[in-house]
């Protein structure tokens, strides 16, 4: 009994084959590309954060510039890294010399490709932020 097979009996094999890898790789893609994209956002927030708590440590600095700030690094059209604004705090409320002031940073975070399979479980809901400096005297 021949134990070789015949090419004519392997047709349409790799077709198959792909037909079932191609669903996995994909959703492996999708998620390198969503994970990218989470990291990139929270860099971007997170640098945000360090340039406004350079700012809210010099004199006269109130909490809407430091806001403001923010906002405008995140909403950069180069950055682009949310689309949405962030809830920014700024404690302590009133800035003495030599203390130390801590800006914090959140923006709500949602996957693009992979929300409806495995978003919930993999992002977090939002990205958070936060750097801590001493007020200049």
């Amino acid at each position: 009994m021949p134990t070789s097979s015949s090419p004519q009996n392997q047709r349409g094999a790799s077709a198959v084959e792909m037909a079932l890898i191609l669903p996995l790789l994909l959703i492996v893609v999708f998620a390198i590309i969503d994970y990218s994209r989470f990291f990139f956002i929270r860099s971007t927030v997170t640098a945000a954060v360090a340039d406004a708590t350079r700012l809210a440590v010099l004199p006269g600095t109130t909490d809407a510039m430091i806001a403001a700030a923010i906002t405008q690094s995140l909403l950069d059209p180069v950055n682009q890294a949310a689309g949405q604004a962030p809830n920014v705090s700024v404690t302590p409320a009133q800035r003495n010399a030599g203390q130390p002031v801590t800006v914090t940073a959140s923006i709500p975070f949602s996957p693009l490709i992979l929300p409806q399979f495995l978003g919930k479980t993999l992002f977090p809901q939002n990205i958070n932020a936060a750097a801590t400096m001493v007020v200049e005297p």
